[in-house]
């Protein structure tokens, strides 16, 4: 079993950066297809007129750090002891790596964009979550029948004439028992998802093109290859009326076969076809525009000069 294990591991390690010539191909990413999905004017104002402005914030540097942190705590957890990575101080590397991501963002952005009490309370946050983590890690990282395949694991899949798909799947276990891959991907949310985010087809879009993206990518068979959200949670009621209100983590598994990633591809081949020409290159032209409640409560453009459609309501 211990042979089988490896070999099943290395599919993808030993071929963890595929030699792929990308340099005059423009790639083409999960945020990018959301965006599109969302709205595609919104879209083109972003990537084909390139009015999208650089703001970083608080929630995006405690996302990264929190991403890096569990990241480097199961490596060593798989690849080292347990003892090892339940003695690692994670709270300070936490904080550590807030800092230094605080510190090179502000230095992009030119000025500060948070302050000490905002960023201590969701470092204070982390570090709850963290916790409990720690305490609860047998529930979903157990070293009995699992392998850690990788982090940060790089997706590069031709989709087009000069566009290829570009992503970075967060955490890739291998279960040598079920021999099925898991794709975990880290999200960081205020308090959880709830039923309508869950049922985003936009949202867990993602989650779909990565199962299949991997599995053609590495020659894996797809149906051996789960996906699954793991979502931490900064705030959590102190008296929840339901225990799952009070867990700092909440698991969510998307339905994703045949016809749900059928449903991701062709959305982003109707991106592709809709907005890139035969090199390869955006296509410059009036977009659709899809105002509603949830496409324009978050968009930069809202009732600017960039867009008078938007829902105000």
């Amino acid at each position: 079993m211990k042979n089988k294990t490896l070999k099943q591991v290395s599919i993808i390690r030993d071929h963890i950066s595929p030699v792929i010539d990308y340099t005059s191909q423009k790639s083409i990413s999960y945020s990018q297809t959301l965006a599109y999905n969302t709205c595609p004017h919104q879209w083109a104002l972003k990537y084909v007129k390139g009015l999208q402005e650089y703001k970083p914030s608080i929630h995006t540097v405690f996302g990264t750090a929190f991403h890096e942190v569990l990241q480097e705590w199961l490596t060593v957890l798989y690849e080292d002891t347990i003892k090892r990575a339940m003695e690692m101080d994670l709270e300070a590397l936490l904080l550590s790596k807030m800092q230094t991501i605080y510190l090179q963002e502000k230095e992009k952005y030119g000025e500060h964009f948070s302050t000490s009490e905002q960023l201590s309370e969701f470092w204070q946050d982390g570090v709850e979550i963290l916790k409990y983590i720690k305490r609860k890690r047998a529930s979903w990282f157990s070293n009995k029948t699992t392998n850690l395949v990788g982090v940060e694991i790089p997706l590069i899949y031709s989709i087009g004439t000069n566009i290829f798909f570009k992503g970075y799947i967060d955490i890739v276990l291998y279960d040598q028992q079920e021999d099925k891959y898991t794709i975990l991907d880290i999200k960081t949310s205020t308090s959880g998802w709830n039923d309508w985010a869950k049922k985003d087809d936009k949202k867990i879009a993602q989650l779909l093109l990565y199962k299949e993206f991997l599995a053609k990518q590495f020659s894996i068979d797809v149906d051996k290859v789960d996906v699954k959200y793991f979502i931490v949670k900064r705030k959590v009621p102190d008296d929840p009326e339901y225990p799952a209100m009070g867990r700092r983590v909440q698991e969510f598994t998307p339905p994703s076969g045949r016809i749900k990633r059928g449903q991701a591809t062709t959305a982003l081949s109707t991106f592709i076809q809709d907005a890139f020409d035969s090199e390869g290159k955006y296509i410059d032209k009036q977009y659709e525009y899809k105002p509603s409640k949830s496409n324009c409560m978050f968009c930069e453009f809202l009732a600017t000069e960039h867009c008078k459609v938007g829902f105000l309501g």
